[in-house]
């Protein structure tokens, strides 16, 4: 089946309930959970230490590079920091906060959210519409998930279109996952706005306060990233650290989204699926996502929990630090319900997983044979 594109698409509507069983009884045990005295307060303290220690850490590394003149294993190092410090800005500050789940206050979020623009080079005016919007609401749903569509280079879903040289993605598309941070760097959020939609979700071009913030923050963020080293640096130095140290967090970024949609347990859908009545949103989001390494405390830390991806995605405005302690009642309530829950125990299963499935989807990719007779 051929992905949904253009006019077509936007006849095409995908609806979901809100209500439900399932979805009623999840929200009330897990409220009642967090409602224990406390328990809320703490898991919001442990949410804002992380912001310190990831910006600290990337400024920490900045400043070596620009003022203490390191050897090539220091810079090494130091570029090692800043690509840390990067990568939990992105899965423990910018997330949460783009989300609505680290204040109250939604200007505060925002203020926090800008993290995005000034320290990774992207837009977070577009990434609310392209994350909070297109995936949260449509999660695998094909031709209006947009993280899911990355034709013609490769196909994630059974209802994209096919080329013959998917039947290789499973192989070349892993070195691929780590330019997809410069795409967005360089053009992705200005084509965005171009377009007008990602996906098929409108993008509102930014005025006022969210246009400055755009400007100042591409500004703030080509000045310390670009425009401050070349006044240390030959500028093919910059250039590499600068691509090197970005592919290596696009990576990281890109697989563990991979991880948690783009496998074997994961279902996908096509608008068609929603022609007779509405789907229930929360088992939809937990049939398309799938948790990994659910023990593994280190990747829960640094990935922001975003390793919980089927609690994230039920509860996407609560402070991550919760997702833990929430799995097993989500879990619990699933298994009462009939809803299917998948969990990867291991990080090599839930890479295994997603390998056989980049091969099965380019598999169905080839042409097939003919015969004449």
């Amino acid at each position: 089946m051929a992905e949904i594109s253009g006019e077509a698409a936007a006849a095409v509507r995908v609806r979901f309930t809100n209500g439900g069983a399932f979805a009623h009884d999840v929200r009330r045990e897990v409220e009642r959970f967090l409602d224990e005295p406390g328990r809320r307060r703490r898991a919001r303290i442990k949410l804002l230490v992380k912001a310190p220690i990831g910006v600290g850490a990337m400024m920490v590394g900045w400043a070596i590079l620009i003022f203490a003149s390191p050897g090539l294993v220091a810079a090494l190092a130091a570029l090692a920091i800043m690509a840390a410090g990067s990568l939990l800005t992105a899965f423990c500050v910018q997330h949460d906060a783009n989300h609505g789940a680290t204040f109250k206050a939604r200007r505060w979020n925002y203020l926090l959210g800008w993290t995005t623009d000034v320290m990774l080079g992207i837009s977070s005016h577009a990434w609310r519409v392209k994350h909070n919007v297109a995936h949260h609401t449509y999660t695998n749903v094909i031709g209006f998930d947009h993280d899911i569509a990355l034709s013609p280079i490769a196909r994630f879903a059974p209802g994209q279109s096919s080329h013959w040289w998917y039947r290789l993605q499973h192989v070349y598309v892993w070195p691929l996952y780590a330019f997809m941070g410069l795409r967005w760097q360089i053009a992705g959020d200005v084509l965005a706005f171009g377009r007008g939609r990602i996906g098929q979700s409108r993008v509102r071009p930014p005025r006022g306060w969210d246009l400055a913030a755009l400007v100042g923050g591409k500004v703030m963020f080509v000045g310390w990233a670009i425009v401050v080293p070349l006044l240390v640096y030959p500028w093919w130095q910059v250039a590499l650290g600068f691509v090197g140290a970005t592919c290596v967090i696009s990576l990281v970024m890109a697989v563990t989204f991979q991880l948690a949609h783009c496998v074997e347990e994961a279902s996908f859908a096509t608008a068609d699926d929603f022609a007779g009545e509405p789907r229930s949103w929360a088992e939809h989001e937990v049939e398309t996502t799938v948790d990994f390494c659910p023990r593994n405390r280190f990747l829960t830390w640094s990935l922001g929990g975003l390793n919980y991806q089927i609690e994230h995605h039920l509860f996407p405005r609560i402070p991550h630090t919760h997702y833990p302690d929430i799995a097993p009642i989500v879990r619990a309530v699933c298994a009462r319900h009939s809803v299917s829950y998948a969990a990867a125990p291991r990080l090599r299963d839930a890479l295994r997983s997603h390998f056989r499935h980049l091969k099965a989807m380019g598999a169905r990719g080839e042409a097939p044979d003919l015969e004449l007779g």
